[in-house]
This record gives structure tokens, C-alpha cells and sequence, in this order.
């Protein structure tokens, strides 16, 4: 259940009810006793259908595929698929819009993926010649298209076409989803790196106090990280 104290119906009014002989007590123990069994668990979920994600996770699974939402494989966690749920359940109040595809690609992907509105250069053939609106110049314009780049490592895209119905549906319709696969590489690059080191011993008269001097000198250590990221559009 979705809150640590949730219990299950227990008929507490017909345990306490009076009885008149031991087979009429009988008769109401074997009654609780099916009850907890076979059907208290359903009663619980038919007393927050209105709120599913407070239900089992069967509940959730039978609403999550009345309603076409697809849970892709490797959404295991309990905890993830009742907020998706409720992200889901609740897109209408906040509109349609980023929130809930942000949202599910994230509990999906965990910060491997990217969400970003395109830009077009103005001498091009639209849309042969987009890159990221966050990166452009006067020479582009903002157009209505958002890519959608996934990590490689994360997903394919047998995945990615049983959610692009699902994220299609909840972003405002003038703008155009599309998909992608991205991979990066992160590369160390050692440049300049030197180091030189030398020691000096003079030695005095046994009657004289001995010295010893020595010195150690690092030149030039330096080190980058380059970052290559990949796009693959859909084949």
C-alpha cells in the first residue's frame, strides 16, 4: 500500500458482535476468516479507486493499462511506478506541457536523457538543418519541434516506440516530439605534465654541526575532460 500504515479491513464490528451459541461463533469466525483471505484485499482497492496510487500494485497495473499509459521494462520499483501514476493522473489539472514527460523520463532514464526545443538555421531547408534552441544564434529561429535524446546505455528503440504515443499525448499539440538515441563519451587528456626533482647533502667536520638540504620541483601538471556527446536519430 502507498502509506506505512495502511491495514487491510478487519470487520472489527462483526468480531465484537454478540453471539448467541458457539456455532453461531463459529459460523462468524469462519466469515472473517474467508473475508481476510479471499477479499479484504479488494476491498481495500475498491475504497480508493478514486486515487489509485494509494492502492496495490495489481490496482495500479489494471488502471495504468486502462488508461494506456505504457511502463517500460526495468520500471521495477514500487515507489517509482505510483508517482508516475499519479504524475500521470494529475497532467490535466497542471496542463498540457513538459511536467509530466520531464517526470516519466526521469523516473524512467534517472538523468539519462535530454529534453530540448530545436532551432533552425534561416539559410537551410527546414527541418534539415535544427539544433538546440539553447545554443543559438541570430542566424536560427525557434521552431515548434523538441528532441527528446535518450542515453544508449538506458533504453533502444523497441522501448521508445511503446512510450511515443503515451509522451505525444501530453505536451501542448503545436509543438512536434521527436526521438532520439545519444551516447557519450568523456575523454582525460594529460597535457604538459612534468616533473623534475634533485637532492644536495654537504657534510661538516665531526666537530661541526652536520646539514643536509634537498628540493623537489613539479612543473606544468594539467589535465582536461572532454566530453563527446553522439545523436542517433530514429532509422
Amino acid at each position: 500500500m502507498d502509506f506505512k500504515n495502511a491495514k487491510l479491513p478487519e470487520l472489527k464490528p462483526l468480531k465484537n458482535s454478540f453471539v448467541v451459541d458457539a456455532v453461531e461463533n463459529d459460523l462468524r469466525n469462519l466469515f472473517i476468516d474467508l473475508f481476510e483471505d479471499m477479499m479484504a484485499a479488494t476491498a481495500f482497492d475498491a475504497n480508493v479507486i478514486g486515487n489509485g496510487q494509494l492502492g496495490s500494485m495489481d490496482l495500479i497495473r489494471k488502471l495504468v493499462n486502462v488508461d494506456g499509459l505504457a511502463l517500460i521494462d526495468g520500471l521495477n520499483e514500487e515507489t517509482a511506478t505510483r508517482y508516475l501514476y499519479k504524475a500521470w493522473k494529475s497532467r490535466n489539472k497542471n496542463g498540457r506541457g513538459f511536467h509530466f514527460l520531464k517526470t516519466y523520463l526521469q523516473l524512467l532514464f534517472r538523468g539519462g536523457f535530454v529534453v530540448e526545443q530545436m532551432a533552425q538555421d534561416k539559410s537551410g531547408t527546414y527541418p534539415n538543418e535544427l539544433s538546440p534552441l539553447s545554443r543559438a544564434d541570430a542566424t536560427k529561429y525557434p521552431t515548434s519541434r523538441v528532441r527528446v535524446s535518450i542515453d544508449t546505455s538506458k533504453t533502444d528503440w523497441e522501448n521508445i516506440i511503446k512510450m511515443e504515443p503515451i509522451l505525444r499525448s501530453i505536451i501542448p499539440a503545436r509543438l512536434v516530439l521527436y526521438f532520439a538515441l545519444l551516447t557519450t563519451w568523456r575523454n582525460r587528456t594529460y597535457i604538459g605534465a612534468a616533473m623534475m626533482a634533485g637532492a644536495t647533502a654537504t657534510i661538516y667536520p665531526a666537530a661541526s654541526q652536520p646539514s643536509e638540504h634537498s628540493w623537489q620541483l613539479n612543473t606544468g601538471a594539467a589535465m582536461t575532460v572532454v566530453t563527446i556527446n553522439v545523436i542517433y536519430p530514429k532509422p
